[in-house]
């Protein structure tokens, strides 16, 4: 009797304790628990989502730059308006047929980088279609033309140009019976290079002509990058382990935005004649643009010579006359700039000379002057003419 009662008393604390556990999940087993739920969890994801970013290359920054330069440079010359045709795919490898690779249409990502510049440089859209079913529903606007127009394609893309892999395994055994034990480890890394080249150049609108040597032709070399990690752990037969994988493939859309922003600033800078390569972090100077400002300034008469370094030292802060000549208070303002800036070329330095004004004039200050950064030299190699180019950063293929 008593082993019997015993016995029902544990069945009854049994069922009573399964009775509480199946209340307990009804009861946090609600909508309201549910809803609430869920707008944690729709909290936790909002919190951790990544925010849009702006969408800047390297060199987007450089062609801010290269504005306030023109506005110093080109302080009241007349606004250049420019246009261009449709930038597409020479390669053919935008293809769907072929997987889409890279982009079939860049135009969007050159006028970008053309309008980034500023208000000297004004880009006029093309778009007949929307003008003339504007003018049908009766609207009046004036046409304004384009000086130059901006022509070229994506020339190259050159798939697994070079690669390159390296491994290391090793392992270890030891002990004997049921005790032997076996450790190993493997490491694995591909590197793959690629490279994309994009090729820009100047037509004049007028005479739709292209301008001579006023070209940009830069290529980018795009890393595909993978790695594999391998971990093996085993007792007598019996054996565990694991595996990490990692592939980091450069964005080829990205890439080609950096070409873009490279090539039109020098393009530009070519085509103004104008030291763009200052705004580039380690840039050298454009031998295109030096020998232009060289035969233009040798072709100018005396007078003219001397007005123009007056014009220049206005530039650096002083308040001289631009009176073309070469009176007291210019030659004590060249005493001062080239004393201060450039004393390595001495006490005396003849300033209608191109030897002579060539610092001067491409040495005019600029807010950024000494905050540019120059690329390690132990990644770059130096091209003459625009930014050395790194592993990552384009490199010129043409002067």
């Amino acid at each position: 009797m008593t082993f019997a009662l015993a016995r029902g008393a544990r069945i009854s604390a049994r069922l009573a304790t399964l009775a509480a556990a199946a209340a307990l999940v009804a009861g946090c087993a609600t909508t309201e628990n549910a809803l609430k739920d869920a707008d944690q969890l729709l909290a936790e994801r909002e919190a951790a989502k990544s925010l849009p970013t702006a969408n800047l290359s390297q060199y987007a920054a450089a062609l801010t730059r290269f504005g306030t330069m023109l506005d110093v440079y080109k302080d009241g010359d007349p606004v250049v308006y420019m246009q261009t045709r449709n930038i597409l795919d020479a390669t053919n490898l935008s293809n769907p047929l072929v997987g889409s690779e890279i982009p079939g249409d860049i135009t969007e990502m050159v006028r970008t980088a053309v309008n980034r510049i500023g208000a000297r440089i004004v880009y006029v859209p093309y778009h007949p279609d929307y003008l003339i079913s504007q003018a049908q529903l009766g609207a009046r606007f004036g046409v304004t033309m384009p000086d130059f127009l901006i022509t070229g394609a994506l020339t190259e893309f050159d798939r697994a140009l070079s690669g390159a892999g390296r491994s290391n395994s090793a392992s270890v055994d030891f002990g004997k019976g049921k005790g032997e034990t076996n450790i190993g480890a493997d490491f694995k890394r591909t590197a793959i290079l690629s490279a994309l080249a994009l090729d820009l150049n100047l037509v004049s609108f007028s005479t739709q002509q292209m301008v001579p040597r006023v070209q940009a032709s830069n290529v980018i070399k795009v890393l595909n990058f993978s790695s594999e990690d391998n971990a093996s752990l085993g007792f007598y037969g019996d054996a565990f382990g694991f595996k990490l994988e990692g592939k980091y493939l450069q964005g080829r859309h990205s890439a080609i935005r950096t070409l873009v922003d490279l090539s039109v600033l020098e393009l530009m800078g070519k085509a103004t004649n104008t030291p763009y390569w200052r705004c580039i972090p380690g840039g050298t100077p454009d031998p295109v643009v030096v020998d232009n400002m060289r035969k233009s300034f040798e072709a100018l008469t005396p007078q003219v010579k001397i007005g123009l370094i007056q014009v220049t030292l206005r530039k650096y802060g002083e308040n001289v006359a631009i009176n073309q000549q070469l009176d007291a208070p210019t030659q004590e303002a060249l005493r001062r700039v080239y004393s201060s800036r450039y004393p390595q070329l001495g006490d005396t330095v003849d300033v209608l000379s191109w030897q002579g004004f060539e610092p001067l004039f491409f040495g005019v200050p600029m807010p950024w002057d000494g905050q540019l950064a120059a690329p390690s030299p132990a990644t770059v190699t130096p091209a003459a003419g625009t930014v050395p180019p790194a592993a990552s950063a384009p490199a010129r293929t043409g002067a």
